[in-house]
This record gives C-alpha cells, sequence and structure tokens, in this order.
C-alpha cells in the first residue's frame, strides 16, 4: 500500500506542477524554470520523507570553500537527481537524450539549459558535452553528472563514461564522488518503496589529472566501495 499510494502521489505531484507552472516557459532567462525545477525536487523529498523514507546528506564539510564542482554521483535511483537539486537548486546537469521524450519535461529541461548528451554515447554526445561546456565557462554553477549513464541495479554498476573527466579537465573544477543507498529504499524505477534511512554521501574532491584511465579508476573505486558500505548499512538498519 505505501508503494500505491508514493508513487500515485509522486505522479500527480509532477504532472499537476509542470501543467500548472507552464506559463514559466515563456519567461525569459532560466531563472524561473530553474526555480520550478527547484520546487519540484523539494516538494519531491518532503513527500518521500512522508511516505517514509528520509534522506541524509553527508560529508557536506568537504565542499566549505570548494567554490564551482563537478559532482560525479552513483545513480540507483530514479530519486536520486531530485534529492540533489532538492539540496541544490542551481546544480547544473548532464541528462540523457531520453529526458526529453517526457511531455513538457524536455522543454523544463532546455530551458533550464541542462547539458543533454546521447545516451548511446554515440557521435552527439561529445559534441554536445562540448556545447554544454562552453556554458558553463561562463557562469558559476556546479554540475551533476551521473558517470555510469544510467540506472544500476543496487550492488552492481555500469562502465564509467569518460564524460566527466573531460567536463572536469575542460572547466578546471575539482571533482566530487557521491556515493548513496537511496536504491536500497526506491531502486532504480521499480514500484516497490522500502521505509528507511537513505544516505547521500559527499567524499573528498579529486583532481581530474592528464591520465583519464588512472583517474577514472580512482573515481570508480571511491565510489563503489562507498557505495557497498551505505548499502551494508542500510540493510543492518532494515533488519
Amino acid at each position: 500500500m505505501r508503494a500505491h499510494v508514493f508513487h500515485i502521489g509522486f505522479w500527480t505531484l509532477a504532472g499537476v506542477l509542470a501543467i500548472i507552472c507552464a506559463p514559466v516557459l515563456l519567461y525569459p532567462g532560466r531563472g524561473p524554470v530553474v526555480e520550478t525545477i527547484g520546487l519540484f525536487a523539494r516538494l519531491f523529498r518532503s513527500w518521500l520523507n512522508l511516505c517514509g523514507v528520509s534522506v541524509d546528506y553527508r560529508g557536506l564539510e568537504h565542499l566549505d570553500g570548494l567554490g564551482p564542482a563537478i559532482f560525479s554521483a552513483k545513480h540507483q535511483s530514479y530519486g536520486d537527481g531530485l534529492c540533489h537539486l532538492a539540496r541544490d537548486t542551481q546544480l547544473a546537469y548532464v541528462i540523457g537524450d531520453h529526458m526529453l521524450r517526457f511531455p513538457l519535461v524536455g522543454l523544463y529541461l532546455k530551458r533550464a539549459e541542462a547539458v543533454v548528451v546521447d545516451d548511446a554515447a554515440g557521435r552527439r554526445a561529445n559534441g554536445a558535452l562540448d556545447e554544454g561546456t562552453q556554458r558553463l565557462s561562463q557562469d558559476q554553477r556546479s554540475a551533476l553528472i551521473f558517470p555510469e549513464g544510467g540506472l544500476s541495479p543496487v550492488g552492481g554498476k555500469r562502465r564509467y563514461r569518460r564524460g566527466v573527466w573531460k567536463l572536469a579537465r575542460s572547466l578546471d573544477r575539482p571533482v566530487v564522488p557521491i556515493a548513496t543507498n537511496l536504491g536500497c529504499f526506491w531502486p532504480e524505477m521499480d514500484w516497490d518503496l522500502r521505509p528507511g534511512h537513505a544516505v547521500i554521501e559527499f567524499l573528498p574532491p579529486m583532481t581530474a589529472g592528464e591520465n583519464s584511465k588512472a583517474f577514472m579508476v580512482e573515481l570508480e573505486t571511491a565510489v563503489e566501495s562507498r557505495t557497498r558500505a551505505l548499502e551494508v548499512e542500510a540493510r543492518a538498519g532494515a533488519g
């Protein structure tokens, strides 16, 4: 019953807010659209909490005085991006082009100046990332990217893509690895919802050196090892 209530509320909230706030798409600039998306993210987090899943942000001390950064996050739940935006509504986000297929969502994301890349990592991927990098170089927003390029199951992972390294090198910004166990409570896009205490943990910043392969191995090791530990913590809390 909990999962049914959560999903009905989630999709109702998304649909109603997208329609009611559609006039902001006509406003100049990205500000009104960004605030609308941020409002939805905060309402989502509150609804998730009401349905039994609280979210704790750890490691925020690593962000003190850091300035604009590249947040490289584990992605194992549909709620990951929204939880990040609920914490910082001004984040720029790198998304796959599949997000543009949802009615109205694509318009909101384009007006918010999201960096859209090819899900298949084909010829369009590098060009889109280059264009997005040029935009980000002109402001001080931190960027959120999921280096796996899609959702992975709890306990598993996808291939980490080099886009995060290229973005960090081009912008000369530190990379903040982010682990999570949110998938233990709302896995991928499943209908299931399990009550508990989810964690999103910011790890010590990294510098993207010249050796992309070594950097990606270090990044993957940091994110995956800490994510496994958080998954164990989630299971212990449920026991």
